[in-house]
């Protein structure tokens, strides 16, 4: 692969050493084929789906991988594009892993992609960051494909994937008591609406892999800071409970007419730090929430008020 035309943004060297694991190997399939041409050689996959007729509209497979698993289809793409790549495939739950198996498996990861629908393997890759103290990133696609969300996480973060979202943990706990799921149906999102959503998770993905080298990448997450939660909208008709958050948090005037869909905004902590996060204290333990008391995202147990969020 010749990347003479990319290298001054993207530190190749480094990101060919990096191991990515992968979190559903359905709509992420292009986004694995395009961090693959960015220099990605070293993968583990993890879905248990087969795929079927249903996801060649919108998930980037052909006809020729029905039948197949999802992982075996994505790791011939890989290998199409770089002969070089090691590829690694697990067609299993990843929520059936225990922990001693995470460890040994998955130990030499060096960015973690959950890129499913499912709120429990979202909720067990938070779990497994924090265990593994590795970086992490959730991409998620709103019902209808009107919007979506790209979440991210590293060690030197106090806030993780439940502090920012804890709003939708409480939720689903209702729902789980009534015998009810959340995790958004797949009706009505599109490949387009799919692949916009990954092309701004791929350029969070090679700024967490590349992070502190001297270029645009390399760059990108410490420039982005706390703003962990990113939101998308996909649709002029995107609401996050009746209100229109991009126009909102962007101060957009109401009459402004050039104003429309695919705008991104980018939060620190939409719980505003005032949640007790049960996965920090459980994994980063007391000493760890307790001293960042008074910072922007307070995870102390002596602290539980709720305030609303936007999630």
């Amino acid at each position: 692969m010749q990347f003479d035309r990319i290298e001054n943004v993207i530190d190749i060297p480094t990101i060919q050493t990096k191991v990515v694991t992968i979190v559903g190997a359905g709509g992420s399939a292009p986004l694995i084929e395009n961090l693959t041409r960015s220099g990605v050689q070293h993968w583990k996959l993890v879905d248990p789906d087969i795929i079927s007729g249903v996801n060649i509209p919108r998930q980037g497979h052909a006809p020729d991988d029905i039948g197949l698993t999802k992982v075996d289809a994505v790791a011939q793409k890989i290998r199409a594009i770089n002969p070089a790549a090691t590829v690694e495939c697990y067609p299993i739950d990843f929520t059936t892993l225990s922990d001693e198996e995470i460890h040994e498996v998955f130990g030499e990861t060096d960015l973690f992609i959950f890129a499913t629908d499912s709120f429990a393997c979202q909720a067990r890759g938070n779990i497994v960051a924090l265990l593994l103290n590795t970086p992490a990133i959730w991409i998620g696609l709103y019902a209808g494909g009107l919007g979506g969300e790209v979440v991210f996480w590293h060690p030197d973060l106090d806030c993780c994937y439940r502090c920012l979202c804890s709003s939708r943990y409480e939720a689903q706990q209702k729902a789980n008591e009534q015998g009810e799921s959340l995790d958004p149906p797949s009706q009505g999102a599109t490949i387009f609406d799919i692949q916009l959503l990954d092309s701004i998770a791929g350029q969070i993905c090679l700024g967490l892999l590349t992070r502190g080298t001297d270029n645009r990448f390399g760059k990108l997450i410490d420039q982005l800071g706390t703003r962990q939660f990113l939101q998308v909208g996909i649709s002029p008709e995107f609401r996050v409970n009746g209100n229109d958050v991009i126009r909102k948090h962007l101060g957009i005037d109401e009459n402004c007419q050039p104003y429309f869909a695919w705008n991104t905004i980018a939060l620190s902590d939409p719980a505003k730090g005032n949640d007790y996060c049960s996965d920090c204290d459980k994994v980063r333990g007391h000493s760890f929430t307790q001293g960042i008391a008074g910072s922007m995202c307070l995870r102390s147990g002596v602290n539980k008020s709720k305030t609303e969020s936007t999630t």
